[in-house]
């Protein structure tokens, strides 16, 4: 190496060589370097103009005009969020015995829930597949055959139609094509029972809403040894979303637990056994799209409270007590007017506080975003479609030859003085 160096730098010749090649090495180098920089800039010009391509194309529309009240926003809820969505509605231990059922009105959709006598719980669409009039006009009852006032038709507790005087003998007509739309029902291993309106496959029920029900039912002791202790439905004037997030529940659950104390103290030896125990009851849990649970911990008692949609401006609010040990019969009237009282003051307050929403915008919330998702997603389709998709709507089966002679009795009855709604007149068989 020492003979290399020398050889070269005693040399003219090689010392100008040498000099102009690294020369040639640092212009080839420098050239490069600016290559580089220039396609770098490229490409980032490139990628920025593909990005704000994209952002311009697949930019969603802002929270829908009228969020708050519109009629329009209510009927894409509808069919977006509450025709395909697993809703919570009641727990098992509501139905004690065959032919128990509990009607609601979930966004517009009259339905029922009732316990066969398989002891199966099951849910129908509240309508008679005659003339669409109401099967359970009770808001909860009893019965293992329920029957249209209209004319007669009756169904059992699977929804098979029993009973169609005079039908029977019409051409084309077949019972068993004609038994109530039924809808999915999903039951928890702790009894929470869940519903879904897709009259298609619906969507699997989500295993996050499984897992926290679970942890919720572990804590709270909510079984099939849980029993009602109160329960009813208030009407609210106010947007479901408005109550939705749960805000307004959580800020009342101290007040909750404070009265509930009150009005049923935990007994020395429930003091004594909790403390060496250290078991805790008190929890709380929330389940989209509007349900709220809470467990006390002065005492076995938890609640439930779901909100549903009848308008853009109206919300049944469904709370149940349950007491986790089969003990409401020890339970004082007290207790139940207690509860009764809180929920109705946060009804009002929710009353109260939606007043000032109509001009505000929407708060970012987890819920307030995964609604906003499905009316999104949903207005995609149909735009993509060219027409509303009704995800809940059942096709009605039969004859050709039946359906016509249906669709004939149709137009003759409306035209008579039953056609309002009432039990007479027109085609009253």
């Amino acid at each position: 190496m020492d003979f290399i160096d020398a050889y070269l730098f005693s040399s003219p010749a090689s010392v100008f060589v040498a000099v102009v090649t690294l020369a040639f090495l640092a212009n080839q180098a420098w050239r490069l370097s600016r290559q580089k920089q220039t396609d770098k800039l490229s490409y980032a010009s490139t990628a920025n103009s593909y990005q704000t391509s994209d952002l311009s194309v697949s930019k969603e529309p802002e929270v829908p005009k009228g969020w708050w009240s519109s009629r329009d926003v209510f009927e894409i809820e509808r069919r977006a969020l509450f025709s395909q969505t697993w809703v919570y509605l009641a727990h098992v231990t509501q139905f004690s015995k065959a032919g128990a059922y509990q009607s609601f009105d979930l966004a517009g959709f009259p339905i029922f829930l009732i316990r066969g006598k398989d002891s199966k719980i099951r849910a129908f669409h509240n309508v008679c597949r005659h003339r669409a009039y109401t099967i359970a006009r009770k808001e909860t009852g009893s019965s293992t055959v329920l029957g249209c006032r209209y004319h007669g038709w009756s169904y059992d507790t699977t929804g098979r139609l029993v009973k169609a005087p005079q039908f029977d003998d019409i051409p084309g007509f077949n019972r068993s094509e004609n038994s109530l739309f039924e809808i999915h029902t999903h039951s928890t291993d702790h009894g929470f029972v869940f519903v879904n309106l897709n009259a298609a496959e619906p969507v699997a029920f989500d295993n996050s809403t499984h897992l926290a029900l679970e942890d919720f039912a572990r804590t709270a002791g909510a079984g099939s040894k849980s029993q009602l202790v109160a329960g009813q439905t208030l009407t609210g004037e106010f947007n479901w979303k408005y109550g939705a997030s749960g805000s307004q529940f959580t800020a009342i659950l101290e007040q909750l637990e404070q009265r509930v104390s009150e009005a049923m103290p935990p007994s020395l030896t429930t003091k004594l056994i909790r403390t060496i125990t250290q078991k805790n009851t008190q929890a709380e849990c929330s389940i989209f799209p509007s349900s709220f649970f809470y467990s006390f911990e002065s005492s076995d008692l938890w609640l439930s409270l779901t909100l549903l949609p009848s308008s853009e401006t109206t919300t049944q609010v469904r709370y149940d007590l349950f007491d986790s040990l089969s003990k409401a019969n020890n339970i004082g009237n007290s207790v139940a007017n207690v509860v009764e009282g809180v929920i109705k003051d946060l009804v009002k307050t929710i009353e109260i506080g939606y007043q000032s929403m109509h001009n505000q915008p929407v708060e970012n919330s987890p819920t307030a975003h995964r609604i906003l998702q499905a009316i999104q997603e949903h207005s995609k389709l149909e735009k993509m479609r060219g027409g509303l998709i009704l995800p809940a709507m059942h096709q009605p089966k039969g004859s050709s030859l039946f359906q016509q002679a249906e669709q004939l009795c149709k137009e003759i009855d409306c035209s008579g003085p039953g056609s309002n709604g009432s039990a007479s007149g027109g085609l009253d068989w």
